[in-house]
């Protein structure tokens, strides 16, 4: 298997294991009544923990030698701040607007890659740009089923809400360095100690009051393994072999797995313009899958 292979397989995993998250996130803030603040504490707390166990048996010596260098302290610091801030900027978002506006405006995120890349010299192709766009349109189809009165774009709204997808672009980017340097664990257990430490400031994670149950337990360790460790590892990984552009359209398979599950765990029924965006989605995937650009990434 070649390095632009995995990075594509990468890439569509971990759009699938985030879709498999928004379906247990749902659970926990809709069914629940969880707040965001508690939500992020929670499952940053159990994803941290359960992180440092991994790479302590694992590899314990590295662990510890990447944190004694003071430039790879403040690469870890600066990529947790940014994913910090793309879960903040993404629930608020879904707070004062609704969950299908933001799940739109997140899905600009490649298009704000190719921006921040524009300050390295490297353009993006005509092909890039177009499936961009085309997974963009898949998304606002599937997300709205073809109603974009359901869209609620306010200032608060657009300011907010598309620090989602930017800060996401800077940490895809920002990332890669770090990651080829210490590994993609190593690089995630101390990132995603100081989002929770941050996190745990504004809202400790012992003040989080939940009437706990099994799908309760389920849906926390879903989030913090599957969602916050499985696939921003997949994604990491995958931004380091090939493109962030091309990572960040392999996202857009998030949005589709999210809504196939939730036609079959709440009974979503789907119409014509959720299945036309899903098969947007789906070409702009397989396109840039089978697509040969001349990067250095690969």
């Amino acid at each position: 298997m070649n390095i632009r292979t995995l990075g594509v397989i990468c890439g569509v995993l971990s759009g699938f294991f985030w879709g498999t998250m928004d379906i247990a996130a749902q659970y926990l803030l809709h069914t629940v009544r969880m707040a965001p603040a508690q939500f992020i504490s929670l499952t940053m707390v159990v994803t941290t923990v359960a992180l440092f166990g991994i790479s302590l048996a694992t590899r314990p010596k590295e662990t510890f030698l990447a944190a004694a260098d003071k430039q790879n302290v403040f690469q870890f610091f600066l990529f947790g701040v940014l994913v910090l801030l793309t879960q903040v900027s993404f629930y608020v978002c879904v707070k004062y607007s609704n969950a299908e506006t933001a799940a739109v405006i997140a899905a600009t995120r490649p298009f704000c890659i190719m921006g921040l890349l524009l300050f390295a010299a490297v353009m993006p192709t005509a092909s890039q740009i177009f499936c961009c766009a085309l997974a963009l349109i898949g998304v606002c189809l599937m997300m709205t089923k073809g109603n974009f009165s359901t869209l609620s774009f306010g200032w608060l709204t657009l300011l907010v809400g598309f620090g989602a997808p930017l800060f996401s672009a800077a940490y895809t980017i920002q990332s890669r360095t770090i990651v080829r340097k210490v590994g993609p664990l190593i690089a995630m257990t101390w990132a995603m100690l100081f989002t929770t430490i941050l996190c745990n400031l504004y809202y400790p994670f012992w003040k989080v009051s939940l009437e706990w149950s099994f799908l309760t337990i389920l849906s926390v360790l879903w989030v913090a393994i599957m969602g916050h460790i499985v696939a921003y590892t997949l994604y990491i990984v995958s931004a380091s072999k090939i493109l962030p552009t091309i990572t960040g359209v392999l996202e857009t398979v998030e949005p589709l797995t999210a809504i196939v599950l939730s036609y079959f765990f709440f009974s979503q029924k789907m119409n014509g313009f959720m299945l036309a965006g899903a098969a947007m989605v789906l070409i702009a995937v397989v396109l840039l899958g089978f697509s040969r650009p001349k990067d250095k990434a690969n």
